[in-house]
């Protein structure tokens, strides 16, 4: 027969080591949730900078020889006269970035930009593009040579 008074004993771990316990095990899963989420987060920036950067060289290169920018165009279809300019990084480069939108160049009065306009804007988009203004500027979306407007981040070319 199994003894009652066993039954009524305090258990072996007293229930501050069992919240410390649960307290670290806590603490790691949401570390690795974190970092989960940083990784996918940067998943998503690095492709978007990397066509705004390989963009800028060849469209810098076609307005410091013929003194002028190119006629408005879709990244994804250049004129033929861009392609001299080592413009097969920048195709690639919008076919990795694999978002929904439309890459463009667009000039006028004011400089040159290379745009790129979601299909869906959302504030999840926003959220990216604030996060390759840090990237690839000085991270305030309002200022800079990267902008993100209402509708469209554009980063802006200089000659100087």
């Amino acid at each position: 027969m199994s003894d009652p008074i066993k039954v009524l004993q305090e258990p072996h771990t007293r229930s501050w080591q069992q919240a410390l316990s649960l307290g670290i095990i806590g603490l790691v899963f949401g570390l690795i949730i974190a970092f989960a989420v940083i990784f996918w987060h940067s998943r998503q920036v690095v492709p978007l900078a990397d066509v705004f950067l390989s963009a800028r060289t060849p469209l810098l290169q076609h307005r410091s020889e013929k003194g002028a920018w190119p006629q408005d165009f879709d990244l994804s279809s250049p004129p033929e006269a861009l392609l001299a300019y080592a413009y097969g990084p920048v195709r690639s480069a919008v076919l990795k970035a694999g978002v929904s939108g439309r890459w463009r160049f667009e000039s006028g009065a004011s400089g040159a930009a290379v745009a790129f306009i979601p299909s869906e804007w959302s504030e999840e988009a926003r959220r990216v593009l604030v996060s390759v203004d840090g990237k690839l500027d000085d991270g305030d979306p309002a200022s800079g040579q990267f902008r993100v407007g209402a509708d469209r981040a554009t980063f802006t070319l200089k000659t100087d």
